[in-house]
């Protein structure tokens, strides 16, 4: 599966959209103040949806957003707690509490929210990256016991720091259309591909869900941010005129080529794949020569339906020492290459026409930075260190209950290896209309636990999911059936339909 382009997510991410366009709407005003609580930067490291016991589906997050404005010489924050204790209900809080860097207050004061949450890093495991442990009482309720975790870790829009380039013709020329700077600078070129960018002088990004929302005149623009391998950063880039879209997909490096797995490339775990695929990231190794260096570990599993289900990886890696050219390769312990589990070590023989290549990896949070991982080691000859803020997410952590739309479709996210879609079909015949539903579960699928993207049956894939979350919205997927097919629909559905 080529995991290095991100689908159109502008339909999946609804309500921060919305909230985006009211912050945007709002502070365009230099009069209008963003409240400014001195306990949001200690609580903004703890950024993430928490799935919490009391339900189904149940969640608590801490949404923060940046927002850059002309008239503030520096960022200012927007933090909100968002609280669905049922999962079929969320809202959404501002954090008028205090936070001491473990414990979350937040009385009663004019709506009603009453909360006391102590927060414990899970430091040095694989998985889950906080717990949370407290209760809650919402508005008029009495307060509830509640613990829960995430897998979420912040990330700053200082992380895309780059010149982002589109390709309009495939094996064409790349033309530079938008570059990420120091001090929160971002140039754009709002769609004209010509090359010439205009400073963007304001605009929100969300650090849960890596997205920028800025407009133009009447141009409404969303930039949805990630990884792709070989090519560097990448950014689905949506720009809408009066509800017309025009989409590009950017990265930092466009000649960036790496070889796509075949799922003869898949391996059964204790090889090394699934423990190297832990350490799946997009790892910063700033050098004398660039400082937009890096090392990427991205990993891929696929289950396979059988009497016994079948577990099977594959890990691409991709570096970059100069941030403008790449390599890329698949680990292939037939070639030599190895996964030390102990140290933690990736040795890469020089062999093949490949560089030899030695990677020691340690799991341990570095309050300083953000980072979840930091890496050591050397790259033909070239010592390196950095360490990646990304996370990956197993596919069950996207469950809970069933995401829905008005539509009548329907996703459940069964397990790590199954997945259920309802897809509705509306069919006129005469004067009546008639709703056919149908309903397929796949055991066999493809997942990427650092993008959230799954693909079945993993042979033939006639189902791609692009998985997130959206503000009260909960889990949220971008669902693409019978895709690159005449056939080929692409709708959204939520876990939580109605907000308040």
């Amino acid at each position: 599966m080529n995991n290095n382009t991100l689908p159109n997510a502008v339909a999946s991410i609804e309500e921060t959209a919305n909230y985006h366009q009211q912050l945007l709407n709002q502070y365009s005003d230099p009069k209008v103040l963003v409240p400014n609580n001195p306990d949001t930067p200690k609580l903004m490291p703890y950024n993430g949806y928490y799935t919490l016991d009391t339900a189904k589906g149940a969640f608590f997050a801490i949404d923060a957003n940046m927002i850059i404005r002309p008239t503030a010489a520096s960022p200012e924050y927007d933090m909100s707690l968002l609280i669905s204790l049922d999962g079929t209900t969320a809202t959404r809080f501002s954090f008028t509490g205090t936070f001491d860097g473990s414990n979350l207050i937040q009385k009663w004061t004019m709506d009603g929210l009453d909360i006391s949450l102590t927060f414990t890093r899970t430091n040095s495991s694989y998985g889950t990256t906080v717990n949370c442990k407290g209760s809650i009482s919402l508005p008029g309720a009495s307060a509830v016991s509640v613990a829960g975790s995430t897998y979420n870790n912040p990330i700053p829009a200082s992380l895309y720091k780059g010149d982002f380039y589109y390709t309009p013709v495939v094996g064409g020329p790349s033309v530079r259309v938008m570059h990420i700077g120091n001090n929160n600078k971002l140039m754009y070129d709002y769609g004209t591909n010509d090359g010439n960018l205009q400073e963007v002088t304001a605009y929100v990004y969300n650090l849960n869900m890596y997205y920028f929302s800025l407009m133009h005149g009447i141009t409404n623009v969303k930039l949805i941010m990630g990884t792709a391998a070989a090519q560097g950063f990448a950014c689905n880039d949506m720009s809408f005129i009066d509800n017309n879209l025009n989409s590009r997909s950017l990265t930092t490096i466009p000649n960036g080529i790496a070889p796509q797995p075949q799922l003869s490339d898949f391996t059964l775990a204790g090889t090394g794949h699934d423990a190297l695929a832990n350490f799946s990231g997009y790892y910063q190794i700033p050098t004398e020569v660039n400082p937009l260096a890096f090392v990427s570990v991205q990993a891929q599993y696929v289950s396979l339906a059988s009497k016994l289900t079948l577990d099977l990886y594959s890990v691409m890696i991709s570096y970059s020492l100069d941030g403008v050219s790449s390599t890329g390769f698949l680990f292939d312990a037939s070639k030599g290459m190895t996964f030390d589990t102990t140290l933690n070590t990736l040795m890469i023989p020089a062999s093949s026409g490949q560089k030899p290549l030695v990677l020691t990896f340690n799991r341990d949070y570095n309050e300083r930075t953000g980072a979840l991982v930091s890496v050591t080691g050397d790259i033909d000859g070239t010592s390196i260190s950095g360490s990646t803020l990304f996370n990956p997410v197993p596919l069950s952590a996207f469950g809970g209950v069933t995401m829905t739309n008005d539509n009548g479709d329907a996703l459940t996210i069964n397990n790590d290896n199954s997945v259920t879609y309802a897809s509705s079909t509306t069919v006129v015949s005469g004067s009546e209309t008639e709703t056919d539903q149908k309903t397929t579960t796949y055991n066999s699928l493809i997942y990427v636990p650092l993008m959230y993207i799954v693909a079945a049956p993993a042979d033939a894939p006639k189902l791609v999911l692009s998985l997130g979350t959206d503000g009260t919205k909960g889990n949220v997927s971008i669902v693409i059936t019978e895709p690159n097919t005449p056939n080929q629909k692409t709708t959204s559905v939520y876990a939580i339909n109605d907000t308040k």
